[in-house]
């Protein structure tokens, strides 16, 4: 696998929240800030933030509870997030930039830019809606838990490669190696909060957050990619053509060979994918 970039590895404390972010550098050029799923990280954007810093100031959150980002005492309700991100790109002084939301990163995205349409140029979501498809709220329940520890890097790269067959072996080991740390007796277990885990996600079922997801997509003058994985189940052709009528001016492109977490399943492609729209700001 060729050397990958990783960026300049810094920290930031807001809402009492000490958070680590990744900077590409290139100062002057317009930010773009990017926030990763449920349970994720950073490094996910990795490929994508070295593509696009020639043209963008890219910075890439670890938010509250993931990655190297602290465990938050005040929790983990929708809102947090969006007052991290808010607290964030007012402590770094970004007046305006361009949104990147994977999943649930998404879902912080839209409600972030619905609060402050003047201060996000664009948005790309990835692979994430107002709601679910049918298809994904019937899943709901119906998978088994997820283990909280390892033997091993290959266990675990053994369990969530039975689900995914298109990243390559060393994408995913990396993505895994990112996702894990190492316990004193030898055991690998999740970088993110044990509380993130094994819990559904409200956003899928509260009546009031998928309100205010559709509200967003109806309000937000921006432009907005929504970026699905051709083989991910979660937005269905009956929700995205609903964005599409609801949004100002939403447009969508489909990733072959890609499940949910589309930057990593096919960095090249997602890139490829997304470049135009965010050449044309």
């Amino acid at each position: 696998m060729a050397h990958q970039k990783r960026g300049k590895e810094l920290h930031i404390t807001v809402n009492n929240v000490r958070l680590r972010y990744f900077d590409w550098g290139t100062d002057g050029k317009t930010p773009l800030v990017c926030l990763h799923g449920h349970t994720g990280q950073a490094h996910i954007w990795d490929e994508f933030a070295e593509a696009m810093s020639a043209d963008y100031h890219v910075l890439a959150l670890d938010q509250r509870g993931h990655g190297g980002s602290d465990w938050a005492e005040d929790g983990y309700e929708r809102n947090r997030f969006v007052e991290d991100l808010a607290a964030l790109v007012d402590e770094l002084k970004i007046d305006s930039f361009v949104l990147a939301g994977l999943s649930m990163g998404g879902w912080n995205s839209l409600l972030y830019t619905a609060a402050n349409p003047a201060r996000v140029e664009r948005i790309v979501m990835v692979d994430i809606g107002p709601e679910a498809s049918q298809e994904s709220k019937a899943m709901m329940g119906k998978r088994p838990p997820t283990p909280m520890e390892f033997d091993s890097i290959d266990s675990a790269v053994g369990m969530l490669r039975q689900a995914n067959p298109w990243v390559t072996d060393d994408r995913l080991r990396l993505d895994v190696s990112d996702r894990l740390k190492q316990r004193q007796d030898g055991k690998w277990t999740w970088k993110a909060d044990p509380k993130l885990f094994n819990t559904p996600l409200r956003d899928m079922t509260d009546p009031d957050l998928l309100n205010r997801y559709w509200q967003a997509i109806e309000s937000i003058p921006c432009p907005i990619l929504e970026v699905r994985g051709a083989a991910s189940p979660l937005v269905s052709d009956a929700v995205l053509s609903e964005m599409k009528r609801r949004g100002q001016e939403l447009l969508s492109v489909d990733v072959a060979e890609a499940g949910h977490v589309v930057t990593v399943d096919q960095p090249q492609r997602f890139i490829d994918a997304t470049r135009e729209f965010l050449s044309s700001s």
